[in-house]
């Protein structure tokens, strides 16, 4: 099974070239789908060279800056191969990570995700890989602070490696694959979420839904991270709408949801509209 590599990219700048040279020297991909949100000329320039000298590789274009969620599942429903693999346009792929991915999904009772183990420059395992379930207390821990009190809040990138794949909460939406019927399946990502929380939403679903959620040990590449040319505050707003909308929307009776309304206008407010 080889799967086609899904690419959103918006303002992104060189780490772009620096992605697409290796996904296009990278195994067990046959199709490979961009979704341009917006880049400027030198990029798009840069993509269209990348078009034409592979033929797996189109560019989708003509929706605009529609989102993250909004353009992977643009680009999943013209996928043809039986699995997708979703790759940030900052992430630089090791020429292996792919099929060794899809051997760690492939190994597992399907349906499932089986999300990689994405490192940073120094080699050190990206926060945000392998995650518990977010929950308001976690979230509560992670921003205030006290994790640094001893207190575990979601992420678990500290945790000692595993050397084989392990049964996780969630797994970053910067490397992960699924069979392309199962991501049809559970409706994709819920396109609500313009930027950030997307892959949280996904993972809550499928695990609401019994399927294993996986951390695949690797490495399977680096995340150069903070490429694009977006301001941080701009980021933030659109992480702090995205936190509201998923303690909303998996709030569970009154006070649930009155904790998730409280916990959404505080996030949004220390960040304005």
């Amino acid at each position: 099974m080889n799967a086609c590599a899904i690419i959103v990219s918006y303002r992104t700048g060189p780490a772009l070239k620096s992605c697409l040279d290796a996904l296009l020297t990278a195994e067990g991909l046959d199709q490979i789908l961009i979704a341009d949100n917006g880049n400027d000329d030198a990029g798009q320039v840069m993509l269209d060279a990348a078009a034409a000298r592979d033929d797996r590789v189109r560019i989708l274009r003509g929706q605009g800056n529609v989102g993250f969620a909004a353009a992977c599942n643009l680009a999943a429903r013209e996928a043809q191969s039986a699995a997708l693999a979703f790759v940030n346009p900052d992430v630089i792929l090791e020429r292996d990570a792919v099929p060794r991915l899809l051997a760690t999904l492939n190994a597992a009772p399907p349906p499932a995700i089986a999300g990689g183990d994405l490192r940073d420059e120094q080699g050190r395992p990206e926060r945000g890989s392998r995650r518990d379930r977010l929950t308001l207390w976690r979230a509560v821990v992670a921003f205030t602070g006290l994790s640094r009190l001893g207190l575990r809040d979601f992420n678990r990138h500290t945790d000692p490696m595993p050397a084989t794949p392990q049964r996780v909460g969630a797994i970053s939406g910067a490397l992960f694959v699924m069979r392309r019927e199962d991501f049809a399946s559970l409706g994709g990502f819920d396109e609500g979420y313009f930027l950030h929380v997307e892959d949280l939403d996904l993972c809550r679903r499928a695990e609401d839904a019994g399927w294993p959620v996986l951390f695949a040990p690797g490495p399977h590449g680096r995340h150069l991270r903070s490429t694009s040319d977006v301001s941080d505050r701009t980021i933030a707003r659109h992480k702090a709408r995205s936190m509201a909308r998923y303690f909303n929307k998996f709030a569970r009776g009154p006070f649930e949801r009155a904790c998730a309304a409280l916990a959404g206008w505080v996030l949004v407010g220390m960040v304005g509209r």
